[in-house]
């Protein structure tokens, strides 16, 4: 069930070199998060592993591809992996990744619900981007 969220909400993973944080709808939702939420507490500590190991891994080293994937060359938009589940994300300047969207791998190729989830995270760092520029996206409760 989707849920209105918070800033509080916002935050997944602060690293040393790069932060995490949800994509907050202007709806007031955060699909990504429920997405999350929804998971087993297996699956959620390895997404968790995944974003903590990249926060700490200095700049200029290449994560693996079995954590991160880049799903869409411009924009760039990259997928966080654990297991059989993807976590899309784009970068949002500095060191932030904003994540949005969930979907599930089921085949070796992006399947039809995949290369929807990307258009829609797309969508969403369009929304964010034109958002944070006119003051309206962290001025939130």
């Amino acid at each position: 069930m989707r849920r209105n969220r918070t800033s509080a909400d916002l935050d997944i993973v602060l690293g040393a070199v790069r932060s995490f944080e949800w994509f907050w709808a202007s709806n007031s939702e955060m699909p990504g998060l429920d997405a999350f939420e929804a998971l087993s507490s297996k699956d959620q500590a390895t997404v968790i592993a995944t974003f903590e190991h990249w926060g700490e891994l200095n700049l200029g080293k290449h994560v693996s591809e079995t954590r991160i994937s880049e799903e869409h060359v411009e924009p760039k938009i990259l997928a966080a992996k654990a297991g059989k589940h993807r976590f899309t994300m784009f970068h949002a300047g500095e060191n932030l990744w904003i994540v949005c969207r969930y979907y599930q791998k089921r085949k070796q190729k992006l399947d039809r619900n995949g290369k929807i989830t990307i258009k829609l995270t797309i969508e969403d760092r369009k929304d964010y981007l034109g958002r944070v520029s006119a003051g309206e996206y962290y001025g939130r409760s």
